[in-house]
């Protein structure tokens, strides 16, 4: 039996709320995710079936500061769950992550959506400690995130993002804050796949991002976090993969030969009519 929106919005809403009641220590965000840009969180969300895995490496003065590796999952068209396992100095620990898309984009209606980042019960204290500038990097970050797209003259396709969270997102002292950025994506010729330009303010620091997409799902970004603060600075190198062009492939595929065997249909009834009206 198939599962209809009232089940699929009742088993969303029991993983929001068990997300948020998680206990859970500090850890920093996840960066260059699916559905999101640098290191902040969009109004959009996976479709289901659609998975993104891979691994990424954050360095701070010359040093690799971070690594993971990722996977992230769409749900029912309507939520993406992800799951990471981090390396931070010395230690090792587990995270996850959940959104909820309230709205979906629709003319002049934003996509909307809402999650919690920093799941996990295995996370060092160390991670939040203060460093120069810049607060404790806190757990249970939950948000609130508006998106929408724009057709402009020359840039074409822009969008744009902004919202409000708290902890990783909010600056000293402060309950909550607000984040906000801009992405664009170009499919110049020789890249053979799409490159997405992303600029974004994460609450704190100012981050900026490249990622290039091949046809075969193949994902490649780099960026540098914290522009306004050179003393802090991370670059941040990013490789994953995802299925969302192969399956794309196999739906054209599919219209494709669902479009010749009405054409071969159409041309045998034809030829039979023909048959019938020489006799």
């Amino acid at each position: 039996m198939g599962w209809n929106t009232g089940n699929q919005c009742r088993i969303l809403f029991f993983l929001l709320v068990s997300a948020f009641l998680t206990a859970s220590s500090p850890v920093r965000g996840e960066i260059f995710i699916e559905n999101g840009l640098v290191d902040i969180p969009t109004g959009r969300a996976l479709k289901h079936g659609i998975f993104e895995a891979g691994t990424s490496v954050a360095f701070q003065n010359s040093l690799p500061d971070a690594v993971a590796i990722r996977l992230n999952f769409g749900l029912f068209d309507r939520a993406e769950v992800g799951l990471s396992h981090l390396w931070h100095q010395q230690d090792n620990f587990q995270v996850a992550a959940l959104k909820v898309q309230l709205l979906k984009e629709s003319g002049v209606i934003p996509s909307v959506a809402v999650g919690i980042e920093n799941l996990g019960d295995k996370i060092p204290k160390g991670m939040a400690q203060q460093t120069a500038g810049t607060p404790a990097v806190q757990s249970q970050s939950a948000f609130v995130v508006v998106s929408k797209t724009f057709n402009l003259p020359r840039i074409h396709h822009i969008s744009g993002h902004i919202g409000v969270g708290n902890h990783r997102f909010a600056p000293s002292e402060s309950p909550i804050g607000v984040f906000a950025g801009v992405d664009t994506e170009l499919q110049p010729a020789f890249a053979r796949g799409d490159i997405s330009l992303s600029l974004e303010f994460d609450g704190i620091g100012v981050n900026a991002g490249v990622r290039h997409t091949a046809m075969s799902g193949l994902q490649v970004a780099l960026g540098v976090e914290t522009l306004n603060n050179p003393d802090e600075l991370r670059y941040l190198v990013s490789v994953s993969w995802t299925n969302e062009q192969m399956l794309e492939q196999l739906d054209e595929t599919r219209r494709l030969l669902q479009r010749v065997t009405k054409l071969v249909s159409q041309a045998r009834r034809t030829t039979t009519e023909k048959e019938e009206d020489s006799e």
